[in-house]
Formats: structure tokens, sequence, C-alpha cells
């Protein structure tokens, strides 16, 4: 048994579920209880369920994203954090997950803050459709003007657990927006940059979780409003082990803000002169961050392809994290499923193989410990105490 919170394996173990929870843990024998039925898992691998804490659900039609949540639950992610789609399907989804009617990983969403020149991007325009750009209460328009005691409210109305901070925002911004998020009780993710506010903004303000490792290389940089080119910073001019980056990392450690690197995402559609740069940059920040201590969270920006993937994203992931981000196995493993928890404002209740909490986990048939491809070997995936078929 893995237990998701970084501790060595423990061998020769029985978990019992009752009522969608773990009831009791404990050496194989031990527990003196009778369940119902039983999986025999003798020489099976037991992991907490899997979480994408970075995934975009879009707005397909509905039956291409009922196959796609389907396709990732099968493959073992049983939760997703999705930033920033229409909070409207992604409630829908997330209704139709727990009621039954659909098979797919718990839904978690955000709603999302930007400038008001981010409001012509088509992405969000059609998230918010029947809204005037800027003014849907899960895509808002923010600035000076902003109420945002009113702002924050109206964003939570929708069900989301946290506000994404995207883009065309200033320090000042950022920091009223992120104050008021934390004094009613929800996360605050944010693009690592949000131009003009560099990534030291963002964590001097508070925010919760950075998303983008490559993203981070703006905090050398001059300031910029042009949030276009965001992807395209000057990796040569600002290496992995400058002064800006390092400094920035101490300041992460301290204030307690956490790293989604989204590896996956920033390893294709780049020109090779600008790939050849980036990643090896993106993997050195990531090591530094992790030899640091700081909390990685593991997301994928995509989440699954039933047309082109036989997993979902988050297995390859996990591989690059521990080939070339420096995370352990068990590390990884953490990143997946306690970090993601947490990132979703769930790690009370899911996360890790913990009395009390959901019955959410993964039986494999290799240990995922000594090799992370291993998360691949699935035999059953189990999601509130039900294995799914």
């Amino acid at each position: 048994m893995i237990d998701g919170t970084g501790a060595p394996a423990r061998p020769h173990q029985d978990l019992l579920i009752r009522g969608g929870k773990i009831a009791a843990l404990g050496p194989t024998g031990a527990l003196g209880q009778a369940p119902d039925s039983v999986i025999d898992a003798a020489g099976l691998f037991a992991i907490p369920g899997l979480i994408d804490a970075h995934t975009h659900l879009g707005n397909a039609p509905w039956e291409q994203r009922a196959a796609t949540l389907k396709g990732a639950i099968m493959g073992g992610v049983t939760s997703v954090l999705t930033l920033a789609d229409d909070a409207r399907s992604n409630g829908d989804l997330q209704r139709a997950v727990v009621a039954g009617q659909i098979q797919g990983p718990r839904v978690y969403y955000v709603a999302l803050f930007g400038g008001p020149a981010f409001f012509s991007d088509p992405r969000v325009l059609d998230a918010s459709r029947g809204y005037a750009p800027g003014t849907a209460p899960w895509m808002q328009s923010v600035g000076e003007g902003t109420n945002f005691a009113e702002a924050v409210t109206l964003a939570r109305g929708t069900g989301a657990m946290g506000v994404k901070l995207y883009a065309a925002l200033d320090s000042v911004t950022v920091a009223r927006a992120t104050a008021e998020a934390h004094r009613q009780g929800i996360k605050v993710i944010a693009h690592s940059a949000v131009f003009p506010g560099k990534p030291g903004d963002l964590v001097a303000a508070g925010v919760d979780m950075l998303a983008h490792t490559p993203y981070l290389v703006w905090q050398g940089s001059s300031r910029s409003d042009n949030f276009l080119v965001r992807a395209n910073g000057d990796f040569l001019g600002v290496p992995a082990n400058s002064p800006a980056i390092e400094n920035l990392l101490a300041m992460m450690k301290q204030r307690g803000t956490a790293l989604n690197p989204t590896f996956w995402v920033f390893e294709r559609g780049a020109p090779d002169s600008l790939l050849n740069v980036r990643t090896p940059w993106m993997y050195a920040v990531t090591r530094r961050a992790n030899e640091l201590g700081i909390r990685i969270v593991a997301g994928t920006d995509g989440l699954y392809n039933p047309r082109t993937d036989s997993l979902p994203t988050l297995h390859h992931e996990l591989e690059v994290m521990v080939e070339h981000g420096g995370l352990t196995p068990l590390q990884a493993i953490t990143s997946a499923t306690l970090n993601g928890a947490w990132a979703c404002g769930a790690d009370a209740t899911s996360g890790s193989l913990v009395v009390g909490k959901d019955a959410d986990l993964l039986l494999l048939t290799a240990d995922p410990s000594a090799d992370i491809r291993n998360t691949r070997a699935i035999r059953h995936v189990v999601q509130g105490g039900r294995v799914i078929r």
C-alpha cells in the first residue's frame, strides 16, 4: 500500500471500505471485520486515485465530453480540476458524475478573473456565450474599479472552488483579488505570469498555486503587457539558475506557493529553436523547486484524448516528472494524489489512503514506487468505494 503522503510503501495490508469511505486499514488479517464483498488484491499495489489538477473540459458536444471523462477514469484518474471553462457545462458534468449518469472523475472547477484586454480571446467568449464579454459570473473582467467582495461572491455562486488569475492583471489587482478570495475561503490559482504582473507579484500577493513552469522566466524579464507571448520567454537570457529565478523559488517556498509544472503541454507544438531551450529550462527549474521543498502539483492541461490516447496524459506527466523533473516515484505519486486533492480544496476528504477519506484508489499489477511507469499497470479502479467496470 502506497498511501499518497510520501511515506514508504507498507506490505501486507488490508483495506476496508464502507459507505464509500475508507473504514479501516491494517496488517493482513488484523481488521477482524467481515465485509460484504472482497477484492483479492494479493500481489497487487494500492495507490490513491490519480488527480489531474490542470485540465480543460471545453464546450464540445456532451457525448464527446462524457467519453473523455469515461476514458479518464478507466485510466485511473478519479478527480480533475478544470481551470477555466464554462461553469454551466462543468457543473452539469459534476452533477452527472455524482448522480451516476456518466462514469468519470469527480469534477472541480474555478472561475476566471482577467483584465479587460483579455476578453477578446475567442476561448473565453466561447465559454461565456449569452453574456457580454467579461460579465459572466465565472469569466469576469476585473480592474481598479472592481468590487471584489461582489466579484468573488458571484464566482463562488457558480460552484467554483477557487479563482484563476489569467492575464492582463497588475500587481495591485492581483493582491486585491487574492485577499478577497482568501477572505471568502476559496483558493487562488494563477498563470505564473499575468502580464504586466510578474510571478513575484503573485507570490507576494499570496496566491496558492502558480501554473506552468516556463512562465516563471518572466520574473527575470522586463515587464510586458503582451500576454500573447507568455510561452516565448527569454530562456537564454534568464537561465534556470539565475538569481532572479533562485530568489523567486525561495520566496515561493517561504510563502507556501505550490507549482503546477504542466510539462506535457510545453513539450509539443513549438518551433524547434524554442522547444530546444524551453524544455530543459522548465525541467531544471522544476528540479530546483522540488529540491527546495516547494509543493509540486501534477497537471497536464490536456487530460485525455480518446481518439489518440490509450491512457490519460497524466501517466506521461508523472513519467517526465521522475525522468526530468527531479521527483522520486513516491513524490510524483504524491503530486498527483494528495497534492492534487489540496489544489482542488478537497484534501480533507480525498487524495490519500487514510481512514475516513473517500475510497478512491487504484490497484496495480506492478510497483509504481520502483518504476513510475507502473501507474499504467491498472487492474482495478475504485471510486467512492465502487469498482469502475
